[in-house]
């Protein structure tokens, strides 16, 4: 008997593992204004697409250096006060803030 694994859900769409694969590789990270830090480290309140968010909590902070001349960046997985999660990150060398569209 052969059993194969069928990694569809509904026809017509992409299977989870080449989904996150083409959020990594081909979707890029939007800029976000940082309006206020807490504690001078982690996000208070930043606005995206003109949406005003406040961050109830951040609930994981990791660093992550890419190899190859990549930037480092500090990420923050946060939730609002809406009860939204984000992933942001900051990008180390310059300080700019990004939203991490793949992680949402």
């Amino acid at each position: 008997m052969i059993r194969s694994r069928v990694y569809f859900q509904t026809p017509g769409r992409l299977p989870n593992y080449l989904w996150s694969l083409f959020q990594a590789f081909f979707v890029a990270p939007e800029p976000v204004e940082l309006l206020e830090q807490r504690f001078n480290f982690l996000p208070r309140t930043f606005r995206w697409r003109g949406t005003l968010c406040r961050v109830r909590s951040v609930t994981h902070v990791w660093d992550h250096e890419y190899r190859w001349g990549g930037t480092p960046r500090r990420y923050f997985r946060v939730t609002c006060h809406r009860g939204e999660c984000y992933i942001l990150f900051q990008n180390l060398h310059v300080g700019t803030w990004h939203i991490d569209i793949g992680g949402v």
